[in-house]
């Protein structure tokens, strides 16, 4: 009973062993991972530095600097009027912000107060960014002072204290500011919502199918070695031995899906660890349906170059025409003909699971055509197995 096991032991170590095989299923999945990381880990925010000259040296102008440093992905680097010009001259910089002398003074005055913006050329894509994000700041700091302004002047003689004008403008102005009355909801056109919901599933299932229906060519040098015949005269049936390599691309393939899931999901974030545990499990169905496909491929060829290509072009013709990695919609021939691959429902299955629309418990159409693919490849496998 336990022997089909002990055979998918020794083939894990002897996949363990050979640095081609350790090369192409684990440390591609990783270089693989590293892209996907480059890409879509570090996010699309906003990133950029405000060189800032303070001629004033002002109470309002240093409020105004310490709101643009604490703006979100906005650095501040504070020059003197000296090296803003020299590093303007020198095309270090692109955008400088000169705060005058008398900005705070005229501000607290009530009289309008200016901000200089010097560019070299056009000042850049960021630079007129960050002139928008200064001019912006710089305007609401203007609109507390003109609102303090007038209900000063309103107040006046009514005997409110300087201080309790000051302090409830500035709450009622830190009040609007949270808590808009405008919510804006920004919507993908065309595109996925999050690309590693669908790319992190599309790359599993390829290299889960690469692992198993690759495997399909060692059988076919120990077929031609007679290393399968050879084990047939211990006390191996048939049936064992062909359990024994099942299991065996089952396991092979389980190790990549747990490396590539694992840095999936403790450096990209894509899931808490009841998802992953979800998806392990998914994708031990997932490995079984495509083992037996490699072990089909495995019957069906004659030679290794046969087993190779044959598994190569399963495996390419089922990510092209599934949609692995682009949306094929409901309707039209693709939609159709990603209907007749697995790694159609396995996709969803693990799309559904990591964007929290559904749970293992909520996969059972897809578990169920997965689960048929696998009862059915093995069978056909089985019929097709030689050991000489």
């Amino acid at each position: 009973m336990l022997r089909p096991f002990a055979i998918a032991w020794i083939e894990l170590k002897r996949f363990g062993a050979d640095r081609g095989a350790v090369a192409f299923g684990i440390a591609l999945p990783i270089a693989l991972f590293a892209l996907m990381y480059g890409v879509f880990g570090q996010g699309a925010s906003f990133s950029a530095t405000a060189s800032v000259v303070d001629l004033d040296g002002g109470p309002v102008a240093a409020e105004l600097i310490d709101r643009l440093s604490a703006f979100d992905g906005l650095g501040v680097e504070i020059l003197t009027e000296a090296e803003a010009d020299q590093a303007l001259d020198r095309s270090h910089i692109l955008t400088a912000v000169f705060i005058p002398a008398g900005f705070s003074e005229s501000l607290e005055a009530g009289e309008p107060a200016s901000v200089l913006f010097k560019r070299r050329g056009s000042g850049g894509d960021t630079g007129q960014i960050v002139s928008q994000i200064v001019h912006g700041v710089a305007q609401d700091i203007a609109a507390e002072f003109e609102i303090r302004e007038l209900v000063r002047s309103r107040l006046e003689g009514s005997g409110v204290p300087e201080a309790q004008i000051v302090a409830t403008v500035g709450d009622l102005m830190e009040q609007a500011g949270v808590a808009s009355a405008i919510a804006v909801e920004s919507r993908a056109v065309g595109v996925e919502e999050d690309a590693l919901d669908r790319l992190i599933p599309g790359v599993l299932t390829m290299f889960l199918m690469f692992a198993a229906t690759i495997s399909a060519a060692s059988i076919i040098v120990e077929r031609n070695a007679g290393t399968l015949e050879r084990l047939l005269t211990t006390r191996l049936s048939v049936n064992q031995l062909f359990a024994g390599k099942f299991l065996a691309s089952v396991g092979r393939a389980m190790v990549q899906a747990l490396i590539l899931l694992s840095l999936a999901f403790a450096i990209l974030r894509v899931g808490d660890a009841a998802t992953f545990a979800r998806v392990v499990a998914f994708s031990l169905l997932i490995a079984a349906a495509v083992s037996s496909l490699g072990l089909v491929v495995a019957g069906m060829a004659r030679t290794q170059e046969q087993a190779t290509w044959g598994s190569v072009f399963l495996t390419m013709t089922l990510t092209v025409f599934s949609g692995t990695f682009i949306s094929v919609g409901e309707t039209g021939v693709l939609a159709f003909l990603s209907r007749l691959t697995l790694n159609k429902y396995a996709i969803d299955a693990i799309g559904d699971m990591l964007t929290g629309s559904g749970g293992l418990a909520g996969q059972g159409p897809e578990a169920a055509i997965l689960g048929g693919i696998a009862v059915v490849g093995f069978v056909v496998a089985r019929v097709a197995f030689r050991t000489a």
